[in-house]
């Protein structure tokens, strides 16, 4: 199947802003948001002009001193949320820079104790925090549900973002869709997630792409080790594009690839299989909604 266009005008022709319920045009309007984060800020207001929306109703985060980009755009039904994620051959220096040591979710956040998370992602998003939510406030003038995504650290930000929502903001999240995601924390952050939005959240693996297997679920530290997981539902497209919800194919690819601590490094240096964005994620997604519409795949 060809590479779909980028930021397709129709993405958001059927995306269904009340629902939290898994949504594959909801799916797929997001996973063109979350390539538009990784624009600049031109051409995002293009991108989002053809969707409907002025300038007025876009807005762009990006500090001159962060690695971080974010865009909120707010319409009349909805405020989304995306953050802007890393290329292939920048994983390796951002899982660099960014220790996985974890840190208390409250050592950032204004929360319950919830858990512990990677410092690094915390820590990037907290510097911009403010900004972010002041953004949402603006654009949620009327009711308008809240949705938030990303790719590569950009989902690992996305869901960050959804905890820092839920637990400090006490601010419902209708939907959480996260392409590549990196682990974010701890079992119990893990926990309290799925048991908070986990019913809204969808996490895409596409074949063995590598970047969501790390940090690894073991990362030896003295006194004790940390624990990473993940959390949300499943969503895996095998090596044919099909789109699968059973947790079965997250563990083959568990078993087929060790990813443990001392592999990290040398995994990250070598080709990043099935983490593009648009060629993988965003293509397979067309093929999911194309295959529905035809009647050649099943619903999840």
């Amino acid at each position: 199947m060809p590479t779909p266009p980028i930021e397709p005008a129709d993405a958001f022709n059927k995306f269904d802003a009340q629902t939290t319920r898994w949504n594959p045009q909801n799916a797929r309007a997001l996973v063109y948001v979350s390539d538009l984060a990784y624009k600049d800020s031109a051409a995002i207001k293009d991108a989002a002009a053809a969707w409907g929306l002025d300038a007025d109703h876009v807005t762009v985060i990006s500090p001159s001193t962060s690695v971080l980009q974010a865009v909120v755009l707010g319409r009349p039904d909805s405020v989304i949320v995306a953050f802007r994620g890393t290329r292939p051959d920048e994983i390796r220096d951002w899982m660099a820079d960014f220790e996985i040591v974890q840190a208390s979710f409250t050592d950032y956040f204004t929360a319950p104790n919830v858990g512990r998370v990677h410092d690094g992602f915390a820590h990037l998003l907290a510097r911009n925090w403010k900004d972010i939510v002041a953004e949402v406030a603006r654009f949620q003038d009327n009711g308008q549900t809240l949705w938030i995504t990303g790719h590569s650290l950009g989902g690992a930000l996305a869901l960050m973002a959804a905890a820092a929502f839920t637990f400090a903001e006490r601010l419902p999240v209708n939907g959480l869709y996260t392409f590549g995601q990196p682990r974010v924390g701890d079992p119990n952050f893990c926990t309290q997630c799925d048991s908070h939005f986990g019913d809204a959240m969808f996490r895409f693996v596409n074949n063995k792409d590598i970047v969501t297997r790390v940090p690894p679920r073991v990362v030896p530290r003295i006194p004790l080790p940390e624990f990473y997981g993940h959390c949300g539902q499943l969503r895996f497209f095998d090596a044919k594009g099909l789109l699968k919800a059973d947790e079965h194919w997250w563990n083959a690819f568990l078993l087929g690839t060790d990813v443990g601590f001392e592999n990290m490094g040398r995994l990250l240096t070598e080709p990043v299989a099935d983490h593009a964005l648009i060629e993988g994620y965003a293509t397979n997604l067309e093929k999911y909604v194309a295959d529905l519409a035809a009647g050649t795949q099943k619903p999840i």
